[in-house]
């Protein structure tokens, strides 16, 4: 049951993905050969932050709270940000705006030029 479930929430992600996303060509490195009776497995980095699931959103911003879920969203933003800018074949899908927009009120111009970069380039994708 839970190979169904886990197997059903990756393809959930991936049609998401097709639907959403920039509609443009990704040339990918394929010159691994398949092998008969596997399965092809394609992940895909992205955040899935729930706003105010089991904590305030402050709590899950900040990371207090830890007793009931260890979470800190601030943490992953700037994690994220730091680790694409690094490498330019690192690629992520954000999905809370309302984590997103705190977040982007508390950086520097300097900063938020850096993160328009990846947006532009496609390294960081909204849903």
């Amino acid at each position: 049951m839970i190979m169904a479930n886990t197997v059903m929430l990756i393809f959930t992600v991936l049609v998401s993905a097709i639907f959403v996303a920039k509609s443009e060509y990704i040339d990918y490195n394929t010159t691994h050969r398949i092998i008969p009776n596997k399965i092809n497995v394609h992940l895909v980095p992205h955040s899935h932050d729930d706003v105010g699931w089991l904590k305030t959103v402050d709590q899950y911003y900040v990371g207090s709270n830890n007793s009931i879920r260890g979470a800190c969203v601030q943490n992953v933003l700037d994690s994220v940000i730091s680790s694409l800018l690094e490498d330019q074949n690192r690629k992520f899908i954000y999905v809370e705006m309302a984590f997103f927009q705190r977040w982007w009120r508390q950086q520097s111009k300097a900063k938020k030029l850096k993160v328009k970069e990846l947006v532009n380039s496609g390294q960081l994708e909204f849903m």
